[in-house]
């Protein structure tokens, strides 16, 4: 074969050639650049993910947001105190994780509808319903041998009893008696949110925030 027919081809590998040298060599600025692109893409896509996953806690910032400092007495702060615990005792007896949301805002939405009269004291029918959820779990033998319900009843009897003597004392120690209350309910969300059992982990979340953020919020907020 003569020179002159493999002229082409030496010419075209010497331009590819040239090209994958001229890659190699480009700027290493630019190669830095398109390396950290490459890279934040997939960092970015993390973060949001990870702010997705935790939206129970933004929310509860949020709410913390909206309400704190709203001039509730401590009479309504130690009811919510009843209320928590009465959730939690609701989703034992029902057995139901997957609707702990749904439980939940029936039960706000009939608290706040209580708070609306004043035939009945709010806190008698909180502690009505959680004896008719005991003597439920009761009929249907969830109370022995030990389990979910009982250990639900007595956080139920230990946060009452935090919020009978926050209204039975004095107003600045009851703040400070209510206040913890709230931070011990904290725990045991998060208590519940590391067991992963009896409510959903996205509720005990969010509970766990609300909870530690409005009690720290009850004594800060007189102080400012």
């Amino acid at each position: 074969m003569s020179l002159a027919n493999n002229q082409p081809r030496i010419g075209a590998k010497f331009i590819t050639d040239t090209r994958n040298f001229a890659d190699r060599v480009r700027d290493p600025a630019t190669a830095a650049d398109d390396s950290s692109h490459a890279h934040q893409a997939p960092d970015r896509r993390r973060w949001a993910a990870a702010l997705m996953h935790h939206w129970p806690t933004w929310l509860a910032i949020a709410l913390v947001a909206l309400t704190a400092g709203g001039g509730d007495s401590l009479k309504g702060l130690s009811e919510a105190l009843l209320l928590f615990a009465l959730g939690y005792l609701a989703a034992a007896v029902l057995q139901r994780r997957q609707a702990t949301w749904l439980v939940a805002v029936v039960i706000v939405a009939a608290f706040a509808a209580l708070r609306l009269q004043d035939w009945v004291d709010p806190s008698v029918v909180l502690l009505v319903a959680a004896l008719a959820f005991v003597l439920w779990g009761a009929v249907r033998g969830q109370l022995w041998p030990p389990g979910a319900v009982t250990l639900e009843t007595a956080g139920m009897l230990g946060f009452t009893a935090i919020a009978l003597a926050a209204v039975s004392v004095d107003q600045d120690l009851g703040r400070y008696i209510v206040a913890a209350g709230w931070v011990g309910h904290a725990a045991w969300d998060f208590a519940h949110y590391r067991a992963d059992k009896v409510v959903s982990r996205s509720f005990a979340e969010w509970c766990a925030v609300f909870d530690f953020l409005r009690g720290a919020a009850i004594v800060v907020l007189p102080m400012l």
